[in-house]
């Protein structure tokens, strides 16, 4: 789902181990399916993503304009680089799946999101932007 549990926004298929405990790293088939919601998030772990069909636009926090990573870009990175995706778009404005191979190191931190300027983790930020929709949602029917 998606991170305000509305729709799939990635389907993850495991290539190597579902739970791996202390191993080092797995590998997974993610189908992209939505564009990342605006904040800029970072992982849980180093991670190495190829892009095997399609593509998305990458938004960093040092870069002023995205970078497109099209279909054999190799992306490696740590667990704190800031990130956000954006899928293409066909002429109907819908998004286009992306397909990757994506290879998970070793788990070392809490994952989080920025928001204006503040790291958080991602369990606060995710409850705090749900509660607001919500109230969002409620005055808005008013």
């Amino acid at each position: 789902m998606d991170r305000d549990n509305n729709q799939p926004y990635l389907i993850r298929y495991y290539l190597f181990l579902k739970e791996r405990g202390n191993f080092p790293f797995n590998v997974v088939l993610h189908k992209i399916l939505k564009s990342d919601q605006d904040d800029l998030h970072d992982h849980p772990w180093p991670w190495i993503s190829i892009i095997l069909k399609g593509g998305y636009w990458e938004h960093m926090v040092r870069k002023k304009r995205p970078k497109w990573r099209g279909f054999g870009s190799i992306s490696f990175r740590s667990s704190r680089t800031l990130h956000r995706i954006e899928l293409r778009r066909d002429v109907e404005d819908k998004e286009l799946p992306c397909w990757t191979l994506f290879v998970m190191g070793p788990k070392g931190r809490v994952w989080g999101f920025v928001k204006d300027g503040i790291w958080i983790e991602n369990e606060t930020y995710l409850t705090n932007r749900q509660r607001c929709q919500v109230v969002q949602h409620i005055s808005s029917t008013d």
